[in-house]
């Protein structure tokens, strides 16, 4: 069912510049890349470019060396700088170097950092702590079975994130060698009401790329009263706007319409469970990240987020005074 939405006289650069602010309250002219030397981790480059020239936002690439590098500490005897203990250092900022370099001509504002300790956490605490907006990251998601065995960064960041996550999956041939356009649709599923953490961010991001959003409603909301908060809310963001009920199998669903498509994004709520929740209850979100064919946001909860930044904070401060 398409809901018209009748617009304010409003010109499509005021419907922009709106949607921009919008998105600079979010955060989401901040970004952190996360990228580990590889080319698979670099193929978010594309997508989190894309942000920031929508929101006129800068980019900040990000390596975390492995906790047992002498760069953690200096040791008894050892004079720092020293050449071979500091060569990590030196390689991952020589090749962050470089990757803004090539940014540079495409008109992407960037900048690089390096620290050292667990991916996962250093990513979520640097996110939290420096008000950055969204992290973005090309990984895969693992099945339930591999991630009780080897977690990987997804599961990491899936636990310790007080920040939105944008995921491609680098294995998908969609996405490989092929430069990719902005997306004319945002397909936002919504389980747990007008209130779900994805609407403010799929807002900006329409308004600001100039897209319209697809609404998936459950079964389980009440729908017209959900319907009448969502026309008004994009109604007055000026954002076009079609809502449709969703399916007894969602996510299967919203998978088939991120295919027909193409360079569409799903922007998702989540109470990001981790662990043995996750798999007991299940995670309608982890079920579309392990099968997007494109670009997908994450979105946690608010509470979960505003948690999560408190511990980041406190633990920022313990660390801050035991030194």
């Amino acid at each position: 069912m398409t809901q018209q939405i009748e617009s304010p006289p409003r010109t499509t650069d005021d419907v922009r510049r709106l949607a921009v602010d919008r998105g600079d309250a979010l955060n989401l002219d901040q970004i952190l890349v996360p990228l580990n030397g590889f080319r698979r981790s670099e193929q978010i480059l594309p997508f989190a470019s894309m942000l920031a020239d929508w929101f006129s936002g800068e980019i900040t690439l990000f390596h975390s060396l492995p906790s047992t590098h002498p760069a953690r500490g200096a040791r008894p005897g050892v004079q720092y700088p020293d050449a071979p203990h500091d060569r990590g250092t030196s390689l991952a900022a020589a090749y962050l170097e470089e990757v803004v370099s090539r940014l540079g001509p495409h008109g992407v504002k960037s900048r690089w950092g390096v620290a050292t300790g667990d991916a996962a956490s250093m990513i979520a605490s640097r996110s939290a702590t420096s008000s950055f907006g969204i992290v973005a990251v090309a990984t895969t998601a693992r099945a339930r079975a591999h991630r009780f065995v080897s977690r990987g960064l997804l599961e990491g960041l899936w636990r310790k994130t007080a920040v939105p996550l944008l995921i491609v999956n680098p294995l998908h041939t969609s996405l490989n060698g092929v430069q990719p356009n902005s997306p004319k649709q945002l397909i936002v599923p919504i389980s747990h009401g007008a209130a779900d953490s994805a609407l403010p961010i799929a807002s900006a991001i329409a308004g600001a790329s100039r897209s319209a959003i697809k609404i998936v409603l459950s079964k389980s909301n009440p729908t017209d009263e959900i319907e009448d908060e969502l026309i008004n809310m994009f109604s007055d963001d000026n954002v076009e706007l079609e809502i449709i009920h969703g399916e007894r199998k969602m996510v299967r669903q919203v998978h088939g319409l991120q295919a027909d498509n193409p360079g569409s994004w799903i922007v998702t709520g989540s109470k990001m469970r981790s662990g043995i929740t996750r798999s007991i209850l299940g995670s309608t979100s982890d079920m579309l990240v392990r099968e997007a064919i494109g670009p997908i946001v994450v979105a946690p909860d608010p509470k979960v987020m505003r948690r999560r930044k408190r511990s980041a904070h406190e633990a920022t401060r313990n660390l801050a005074t035991s030194l």
